[in-house]
């Protein structure tokens, strides 16, 4: 099992060319900025942001996180925005009109079927399926997004079938994309599991991670689990606005369930989840950039991922793959998963590919694309491929 990137010469320039003041150097000057709201639910942006910002200067990029009250753009060499957001609009044509080079992880999902079956209710879900049927029809369609996505130099998507969307949906083309896998740290695996067990009273417990709102359908998850004879621990904070939803998953939720409190990304009490459970379960409508099941994945805990998505490009049969609608699939997929029991070979295979040190080459390779001779330059497009283990499981 590997992962290959294959890569191929473009000899299309890109349209804006940095000024000659900016040159490549070894240690390239970035700064990565993030939504500012992160605090109050923080999501797969500012993992992947902190993340990467600890592992980039081993990797040959003198990278931090952006303090704007103090940092002067004029000193950097390049710009790294995490995030699909009309926040980071102002800051990107800042940058552009002092001929900065901004390279954006998009971490955005689009899907007109999964669009229809969640999001909010009402009017709003409505509206949002609308927007994505009409860019659908007509990608050149002005909008925010288009603005974001076309005023960057590179943008790096975690996944091929991210890269797919941003070029079938917004018309991007192929020699602007660079596919960044997400990472996450090794040192999770040897993490401690007593801490996080004796707080719940359990071990083995089936684990549902992440911000409780109607895209990561833990309501979904808590009907498929019901009536089942099994302890579970549903561990994350409601994102504002959601509190309906939340109230709604614990009016469901059988007797064996415990809700926890959001446990600060880096805590060790959020690596002692990741051991001690039985298997971590992600049944959402979608999740683009997996960066629990990648944390989880550093041990060998069993997976229970969307069947939509980027999860095979990662996991390939290293995982059990669920339809987020598909309640009786979602209890067989855990009941295998925690019959099945840490696997040495996913262990391997995460620790392998998917370290944030891995991923900071790939991004520091990135950069020095858009920074070669003083500028944006031509750069080569790149996929991303997972072979599978012909001896782990598939969907259920």
């Amino acid at each position: 099992m590997h992962v290959q990137i294959e890569e191929k010469n473009i000899a299309t320039p890109l349209a804006l060319v940095a000024s000659s003041r900016r040159r490549a150097t070894p240690q390239p000057r970035v700064l990565l900025a993030g939504r500012l709201t992160a605090t109050m639910a923080p999501g797969s942006e500012e993992v992947q942001m902190r993340g990467l910002a600890q592992a980039l200067p081993q990797a040959g990029a003198a990278a931090r996180l952006w303090r704007p009250w103090e940092d002067s753009l004029a000193e950097a060499d390049a710009m790294h925005l995490f995030g699909t957001m009309p926040e980071h609009l102002p800051t990107m044509e800042e940058a552009r009109r002092q001929k900065l080079p901004v390279v954006l992880s998009t971490l955005a999902w689009y899907e007109l079927a999964d669009c229809l079956r969640q999001r909010q209710p009402g009017t709003r879900g409505l509206a949002a399926c609308a927007r994505l049927l009409g860019r659908t029809i007509f990608p050149r369609w002005p909008s925010w997004r288009r603005r974001l996505y076309q005023g960057v130099d590179l943008l790096l998507p975690n996944s091929n079938a991210e890269a797919q969307q941003l070029m079938n949906y917004f018309r991007i083309p192929a020699e602007r994309i660079q596919v960044i896998p997400s990472g996450a740290d090794p040192q999770l695996a040897q993490a401690d599991p007593e801490p996080f067990a004796n707080l719940v009273g359990e071990r083995n417990f089936v684990l549902c991670l992440g911000k409780i709102e109607p895209c990561k359908n833990q309501l979904g998850f808590l009907w498929a689990m019901h009536d089942a004879d099994v302890p579970v621990v549903v561990l994350g904070d409601v994102v504002p606005g959601y509190e309906w939803y939340l109230e709604e998953c614990r009016r469901v939720a059988g007797p064996r369930v415990r809700f926890i409190q959001h446990v600060g990304h880096g805590d060790p009490m959020l690596a002692s989840a990741y051991v001690a459970c039985g298997c971590l379960v992600l049944a959402s409508w979608f999740d683009p950039a997996g960066c629990a099941a990648l944390e989880a994945g550093m041990s060998g805990t069993p997976l229970v991922l969307p069947e939509g998505g980027c999860a095979r490009e990662y996991f390939g049969r290293q995982a059990f793959y669920v339809k987020p609608y598909d309640l009786p699939g979602i209890r067989r997929a855990v009941q295998a998963a925690l019959s099945q029991g840490r696997s040495k070979s996913l262990a391997r295979h995460v620790n392998t590919y998917f370290s944030w040190s891995a991923a900071a080459k790939a991004t520091r390779e990135a950069y020095a694309r858009v920074l070669r001779s003083g500028g944006a330059r031509p750069c080569e497009a790149s996929r991303l491929r997972v072979a599978a283990a012909q001896d782990s499981p598939a969907s259920v």
